[in-house]
């Protein structure tokens, strides 16, 4: 198997993000604000959208594009499902864009190397707080743990985010993709949303690798001694993964085929929400507006009819399902990422399977730069068929085994009904049908 190395020089936030300070965001212009923060409660009655219909305030799935800007822009993202916009030039006047948008602000707060006095991160929280349209707390990004200055930041601002804001919104920081589940931990007693950075292509990884970010995210959740789970106000948290919409000169382009494998890999291996950066920045690069229509395509699937959002953040989540690989390799390729000692590879295959609205779901994922065929195991023996989502087709099922193969990082959603109201006839009929129909097909990109 080929050895990937990642290179051992991490570029600063500064580089990617394009991070600006909002030095006059707590300018005492107290009228003007509370002015632009009325009409983001007001305005907008079109569509109604509050922090309190989003995970883990509420029931939605949590989907957010960082660099949004414009409120036409909103409007478009928001037929699709994205439901929170961010800026990097956050002031006040921004929820009244993303009220005309018709969407949630991640509500910055600033700071850079130490805490804001409490009375002025005070007066600004409980102004902003007056706004529906402020999603979650977002705090100064990357602040340094080993820094007693930066990591201030993040332990007093969780603290006067509870005080100072009568919803209590959750806290959110943007953490950097190179931290180990150690470096995580530290950061969980004081945030709500714990992100995983997954930017493959950026680091120059394998696409693999996202089930590691993903999951040494989660590690460092336990290692906090802390739970997953909506009810942050008691310490539950919610894992997401921030996705690479961008490009740097020099460097490898993501690909629709791998953005579209890594959205789904990352609910897979752990994600609760899903974060995109960036939608300004996909005009870096003309490749990088076929690989936003694969994310908007994917937010399109999670948001839809069959409700799979809900089935991720609520379903029971299942092992009796187990998969073997018949064809194709094994395992993904190894890579070294980072501090680690040795090299490590997954299983190509990784499957959620969830329990949701009387139907069985199955988000499986080939983490595989080659096709996969692969035979899954564990099913009722009443169960004769399996819907692929978004992909029109069907594959049949015989004895509790159903057979399929995978493109080249291939995604396949399946579903099968629970529902008791299917009588012995209609069984027998699919049976029939099903014998007519190919057992192996090929899952959507």
């Amino acid at each position: 198997m080929k050895l990937v190395l990642a290179f051992n020089q991490w570029q600063p936030y500064s580089i990617i993000k394009f991070f600006i300070q909002p030095k006059k965001l707590l300018v005492a212009l107290g009228i003007v604000v509370a002015s632009v923060v009325v009409m983001g409660t007001n305005v907008g009655t079109k569509v109604h959208m509050s922090a309190q219909n989003v995970y883990p305030q509420g029931k939605q799935f949590p989907l957010a594009l960082y660099s949004l800007h414009e409120a036409q822009d909103m409007q478009s993202a928001r037929k699709s499902g994205w439901k929170i916009a961010q800026t990097y030039h956050f002031n006040p006047a921004f929820l009244q864009t993303v009220t005309e948008g018709q969407m949630l602000a991640l509500a910055s707060l600033p700071g850079k190397s130490q805490p804001v006095p409490e009375a002025r991160l005070a007066n600004n929280i409980a102004t902003l707080a007056k706004s529906d349209r402020v999603a979650w707390w977002e705090f100064p990004e990357e602040r340094r743990y080993w820094r007693d200055g930066e990591m201030a930041i993040v332990t007093k601002y969780a603290k006067w985010t509870r005080k100072y804001d009568p919803k209590k919104r959750p806290n959110y920081m943007y953490i950097p993709g190179h931290y180990n589940a150690q470096d995580v931990q530290q950061y969980v007693p004081y945030l709500d949303i714990i992100p995983a950075s997954v930017y493959t292509k950026y680091v120059e990884m394998p696409h693999s690798w996202v089930r590691w970010r993903m999951e040494t995210t989660l590690k460092g959740i336990e290692l906090a001694q802390a739970k997953i789970g909506a009810n942050y106000l008691k310490g539950e948290k919610t894992p997401v993964a921030v996705l690479e919409l961008f490009h740097e000169p020099g460097n490898m382009l993501i690909t629709p085929e791998g953005a579209y494998h890594d959205f789904w890999q990352s609910i897979v291996s752990g994600a609760r929400g899903i974060l995109v950066f960036s939608y300004f920045r996909k005009r870096n690069h003309p490749q990088l507006e076929k690989v936003w229509q694969v994310y908007d395509q994917a937010v399109r699937e999670i948001t839809g009819k069959e409700q799979l959002g809900a089935a991720i953040l609520y379903g029971k989540r299942l092992d009796n399902i187990n998969f073997q690989i018949i064809d194709g390799p094994k395992r993904t390729e190894q890579f070294i990422f980072s501090d680690m000692e040795q090299p490590i590879s997954f299983p190509s295959i990784n499957i959620l399977t969830l329990a949701w609205n009387k139907s069985t779901y199955i988000i499986a994922v080939n983490s595989a730069d080659e096709p996969v065929s692969a035979k899954f195991t564990g099913f009722a023996n009443t169960t004769d068929e399996a819907t692929v989502l978004f992909a029109n087709k069907t594959i049949c099922l015989s004895n509790g085994t159903l057979n399929t193969v995978f493109k080249p990082l291939g995604v396949q959603i399946l579903k099968i009904s629970m529902d008791s109201k299917n009588t012995k006839a209609l069984e027998e009929r699919n049976k029939k049908i099903c014998k007519l129909l190919p057992t192996r097909i090929n899952g959507n990109f």
